[in-house]
């Protein structure tokens, strides 16, 4: 007998709470529960600025919040600003709070009409998801808490750029085998239910480092200019949660690209109380500015040489992966035949080079003072040789070799061409040298031609001679006669 009593009474009140509106939310959101609009549902007649309207929390008999015609909002016992009206005096609610899962319920007066109107608030949430792993599974849920309505489901991806993810998660689970930088950020749960919608979010973080440069990180020589070696997390990741995952250490490697060989370790991660990079065992790496930022792992500030191009490779390890990202660095140089200094009427080249043979796709343009003569594309490692055959006074000044690729300027190198006059010293001693040289022939040849005289003479000497007397002649003296 008393379960026969009991059933009509359980249905009755399940009968009641049907005819509350469903409304859900999430913890730390927003939500709004929207009045009826009796002045276009219940009389015409009525003017929205003579409506007063109260909103109760649960069973409370003093309002959480109202309005009346003199354009005056209340506040009851609820201080804070969580409970607010909008334009059209809904409820917003934000954020919301664990003990907002309540009834509610909309008065509305105005002249001797009372209209009523109930709201039960139901909660939503999504399963946590901790840091994850580039390449590792995600896997969450969303949690609805059961009412009279059967909401569908739709999953939003986070809007990234460069990602288009096609594929739209219609369960109340979404699992993902192979996550990527695409599914990091903002996840939205989308409930949908009769004329009503409600937004559930999560936010996923996945770690791995920044995209390498698409291209090269090109710069220029003289050695006074410097140059930084970009890596970092492609999310600001505080440094504990890294830890959290299994972070074991870090490191930056280079590969020359003149001496192709087994990369060498420059900068290893030191993981301790204080990230910071320790300079590797046997390296000998004293230049670049190696602070650790929040999510910040480049190479600063590094001085620029011929002996920094290469191929830099930054790493971080963790317990089962390893994630790294190379960066390919180039210098570009400008050389002179004969130094920088030169005399006017000389054969001069001025060489622009990268060091090695990789040069498709790049053009060169050269900037000089004067009209720059023509200029040769030479096989590698040049990429490009100015030719001065006969170079002038007005060829003085800087001359500048430019770097191109596909209409945008890369990097660029110049020198100061210092072009001068022959000094008269050079020819004067030309002229004495010349003087002296042909002295030194001059006393050759007369050395010669007297020894040759000498000998002739000497020849001559060796000859047999006969002597003839004239004894005809009287004898000289005193005789007598």
């Amino acid at each position: 007998m008393l379960g026969l009593i009991l059933i009509p009474l359980f249905i009755t009140v399940l009968k009641a709470q049907e005819n509350h509106e469903v409304i859900y939310a999430q913890v730390g959101g927003t939500v709004t529960l929207p009045r009826e609009k009796i002045e276009q549902t219940k009389n015409k007649n009525i003017k929205t600025q003579d409506i007063y309207v109260n909103w109760y929390n649960g069973s409370e008999d003093s309002p959480t919040i109202n309005r009346n015609p003199q354009s005056n909002i209340n506040r009851g016992k609820e201080t804070n600003t969580r409970f607010s009206l909008s334009a059209d005096f809904s409820l917003q609610i934000s954020p919301v709070q664990e003990s907002d899962f309540v009834i509610w319920r909309c008065e509305q007066h105005v002249l001797a009409g009372t209209y009523k109107n109930t709201y039960k608030l139901y909660k939503v949430s999504i399963t946590k998801v901790p840091a994850l792993l580039v390449g590792h599974a995600l896997s969450m849920r969303i949690k609805k808490a059961d009412s009279s309505v059967n909401p569908s489901v739709t999953w939003i991806l986070p809007r990234n750029e460069g990602c288009e993810e096609k594929r739209n998660f219609r369960d109340i689970s979404v699992y993902v085998s192979n996550v990527s930088m695409c599914h990091n950020g903002v996840w939205t749960c989308q409930l949908k239910y009769g004329n009503k919608k409600t937004e559930a979010t999560t936010t996923v973080s996945v770690i791995d480092l920044a995209p390498s440069p698409a291209d090269p990180v090109y710069t220029s020589f003289p050695p006074s200019s410097t140059v930084s070696i970009p890596c970092s997390l492609s999310s600001a990741i505080p440094w504990s949660v890294l830890n959290e995952i299994g972070l074991q250490g870090g490191s930056w490697s280079f590969t020359p690209l003149s001496e192709p060989r087994s990369p060498s370790s420059l900068l290893t991660l030191n993981v301790g109380s204080v990230v910071r990079w320790d300079v590797s065992d046997g390296a000998n790496f004293t230049d670049g500015k190696r602070d650790i930022t929040n999510h910040n792992l480049s190479i600063q500030n590094l001085r620029v040489s011929e002996t920094i191009r290469g191929v830099y490779n930054c790493s971080l390890k963790f317990n089962n992966k390893t994630i790294s990202r190379k960066v390919k660095v180039e210098v570009l140089k400008v050389s002179v035949s004969g130094g920088s200094k030169v005399f006017e009427g000389t054969r001069v080249n001025v060489t622009c080079s990268l060091g090695h043979m990789e040069t498709t796709g790049l053009e060169v343009k050269w900037k000089c003072p004067s009209n720059c003569p023509p200029f040769n594309h030479k096989s590698p490692p040049h990429l490009s040789v100015l030719s001065f055959p006969n170079i002038r006074m007005k060829d003085k000044g800087h001359v500048e070799c430019e770097l191109w690729k596909n209409g945008q300027k890369l990097t660029s190198a110049q020198l100061y061409l210092k072009v001068e006059k022959a000094p008269v010293d050079i020819w004067l001693c030309i002229a004495i040298g010349s003087g002296v040289v042909v002295f030194i022939l001059l006393v050759a040849i007369a050395i010669i031609c007297v020894r040759r005289h000498k000998q002739m003479m000497m020849y001559r000497r060796r000859k047999t001679r006969f002597c003839c007397c004239n004894n005809n002649k009287p004898p000289k003296g005193f005789y007598k006669t």
